[in-house]
């Protein structure tokens, strides 16, 4: 504990007998306290105290006797600062990190208060004669991290408060005042200072993301006391001319009759109309945003939704920082990075880096506004044809260089339920750095006619879908309970591959770590999937997205190839040159009694063994891929080339089969459906190539 008497510096230099008079009186109202508290007192330094408890509750009790006693000696006031921490006692002095952070704590005390760090404030819950509040996260010189300070409230005794400090006029574009404007329920900042905190980490990661300094404007005042704007002619306003509006949307930020919904969110929503910028901002990639990003730190209820999106206009595209468990509904933290758990749950760290990136691409948008130069989104009939690879060609004589700019391809990256939207946000902007244009662009809306609407909509302008499953159905429609949002966008989806014709794509991504937790509704929908996979139907057993978005575009944007002499045979065996004295001996065993075609893959021109496995696998009725000394090349080529064929809705079954010498063939192995996947010793080989391929036909 660290206290310090305020003014004493300039006391000294005009009354030097007061002052010292002061610091006898401190001594007599220290000492008898520290000593009923357990406490230590260490040393005086100046006009200050330094002392040491044997628990956090002991140096607080003791704070607040010390200051109810200066302040009826009314001779003086006192700054007091708590830390705990490790500390290093020595020959009477105290040393370590502890002993800074306490001091740097005191020294943010206003007159009369008492300030603890966090660590402080945790061991305080269980002593209801306490009570605190939130006061600011703060950089504290020569301390690495943010330090969150609390204050402790005092009975009959009102801090003075500091003055806070006039507003600047800041904003990239001159006619506005602020880039950013927070708007929060002073609630959710009171207990935990999570709205301060945020605030801070958004200006670091805007700092890094942006080559623009953005100016932020955040009142921490309750809000029947919002700071308002002193103009430069003397006249003030609450309503804070900005460019990008962030609701920090609660449990409670939906009250229509509260100040924050009337005086900033709807205020800011009257204000745009009549700014030449609007509502929307239209980015360079075509698509559109709007100026107002609602930050959710929880789920909040199904008509605070449509209030939401009926405000909105429909357009709600929210970065959610909700720590998502069952019966479990707030807000993010940072610390909650470091958990162990959930891997549905969304990183604090990833979510802070979306919202830059977006505020980024707003900002950027206003910038091409302000040019006059907007980017208009030229649309094309979705046909595979018009999906090319980027032409490049050089001359070196000539120095000419001449690059063909293929057409972004439409993919519908289906909505999906609530405990994969990070996850869905984060597909959507790899499949945008892979060439893909995203539909739909904004939140999943609540109303059940208008997602319907949009959903078809949307799936009518692209040529592939995607839709990733997890354990849990998600929303189910209010007229028809039985029927989830992301079933109906796939039934919409299927529906396309079933037309006359149609080119249309669909990929299905179950996630990896969903089995174990699957509701019974989604296992009874994944299983109605299987048993209706059709031709331009895949499922994907990729173990992450980047793998994934690989593979669609693999299929999606495959260029015409060669057609190769193929033709109708019982059994396709593959194999490489590294063995092909082992194969052959295989191949001679299994022709006395089946046709087979054999492909012996050489070191060079992979890429056409491969377009020529694919052509000839559909006209086989079962495609054997042997290895031995080439596993290295069998696991990545099989994988290549079952997805090639149409992955779980190939037409021919892939039999992936190896010998168990050498032993490290033993962790080789593919499994996905329509393969089978065995290591087995080479004479047992022929057999199991036959057990599998009277398996096939009987199915047949």
């Amino acid at each position: 504990m660290f206290t310090d008497i305020v003014g004493y510096t300039a006391l000294m230099g005009n009354d030097e007998q007061r002052a010292f008079e002061l610091l006898r009186k401190n001594r007599e109202i220290h000492k008898p306290v520290i000593e009923e508290f357990g406490g230590k007192w260490i040393k005086e330094l100046g006009d200050g105290v330094m002392a040491s408890f044997p628990s956090v509750s002991n140096a607080v009790y003791a704070a607040i006797k010390i200051q109810e006693a200066c302040h009826e000696a009314n001779a003086y006031e006192l700054r007091i600062g708590i830390h705990q921490g490790e500390v290093i006692f020595e020959e009477g002095d105290i040393f370590g990190d502890a002993v800074n952070i306490a001091a740097r704590i005191q020294a943010l005390a206003a007159p009369s208060s008492i300030l603890v760090s966090e660590s402080v404030q945790r061991d305080l819950s269980n002593k209801n004669d306490i009570q605190s509040e939130f006061f600011r996260t703060e950089n504290l010189k020569n301390v690495k991290e943010p330090v969150k300070v609390y204050r402790i409230f005092l009975a009959g005794i009102e801090p003075k408060k500091l003055k806070p400090p006039k507003l600047i006029k800041s904003s990239i574009i001159p006619e506005y005042e602020f880039d950013i404007h927070i708007s929060y329920r002073y609630n959710d900042n009171n207990y935990d200072g999570w709205v301060t905190e945020f605030v801070e980490k958004l200006h670091q990661e805007l700092g890094a993301t942006c080559k623009d300094k953005l100016s932020i404007f955040f009142d921490k005042n309750p809000e029947d006391n919002r700071l308002q704007f002193e103009h430069e002619d003397g006249s003030v306003s609450s309503k804070i001319k900005s460019l990008i509006f962030l609701p920090i949307i609660s449990q409670t930020y939906c009250d229509v009759n509260s100040y924050v919904w009337q005086n900033e969110f709807k205020a800011f929503k009257e204000q745009i109309k009549s700014e030449k910028l609007g509502n929307n901002i239209k980015l360079q990639n075509g698509n559109s945003i709007s100026r107002v990003i609602p930050v959710k730190i929880h789920d909040i209820d199904m008509e605070d939704v449509k209030l939401l999106e009926n405000e909105l206009s429909g357009s709600l595209r929210s970065i959610d920082f909700i720590f998502r468990e069952d019966g479990v509904n707030r807000p993010l933290l940072p610390l909650d990075d470091e958990k162990q758990g959930n891997s549905y749950r969304p990183l604090y760290r990833n979510q802070i880096n979306k919202l830059a990136n977006a505020v980024k691409e707003i900002i950027s948008g206003i910038k091409q506004f302000q040019k006059e130069n907007v980017f208009e989104y030229s649309s094309f009939s979705p046909t595979l044809t018009q999906i090319r690879p980027n032409v490049i060609s050089t001359s070196i004589s000539g120095a000419k260089v001449q690059m063909g700019e293929k057409q972004k391809p439409n993919i519908y990256l289906a909505w999906t339920s609530n405990d994969l939207k990070e996850r869905r946000e984060e597909m959507a902007i790899i499949l945008q750095k892979a060439g893909f244009n995203v539909l739909p662009s904004v939140d999943c809306p609540a109303d059940d006619e208008i997602f319907k609407q949009r959903a078809k909509e949307d799936i009518q302008k692209c040529l592939c879908s995607l839709h990733m499953l997890s354990g849990e159905f998600g929303r189910r429609f209010e007229s028809e309970d039985n029927v989830s949002f992301p079933q109906f966008q796939f039934m919409e989806a299927k529906k396309k591959i079933d037309d006359p014709g149609s080119e249309f794509q669909t990929f299905i991504w179950i996630q990896p770590d969903s089995q174990q937790s699957m509701k019974p509704s989604q296992q009874e929908f994944i299983r109605y999937i299987r048993n209706n996979i059709t031709r331009n139907m895949m499922f994907s057993n990729s173990a992450g997205p980047m793998q994934l978005v690989d593979d669609i575009r693999v299929v999606m944007m495959k260029e015409k190839v060669e057609v190769h002499d193929t033709k109708d045979t019982e059994i396709f065996f593959i194999f490489n040159q590294q063995d092909e004295e082992d194969a052959k001996i295989i191949t001679d065993r299994l022709s006395l009694e089946y046709p087979v075609e054999i492909m012996n893959i050489m070191p060079d021109g992979e890429d056409e063994y491969r377009e020529v496995s694919s052509q000839q696998i559909p006209k086989s009725k079962l495609a054997v891929v042997y290895f031995k000394y080439a596993a290295d090349w069998a696991l990545p080529f099989i994988k290549q080339i079952w997805k090639e064929v149409g992955g779980a809705s190939s037409p021919t079954p892939l039999f992936f089969v190896g010998e168990d010498d050498p032993r490290s063939n033993l962790a080789r192995n593919f499994k996905a459906p329509k393969v089978v996947s065995t290591i087995v010793p080479k004479d047992e080989i022929p057999a199991e190539v036959k057990k599998v391929y009277t398996t096939i036909v009987n199915l047949k």
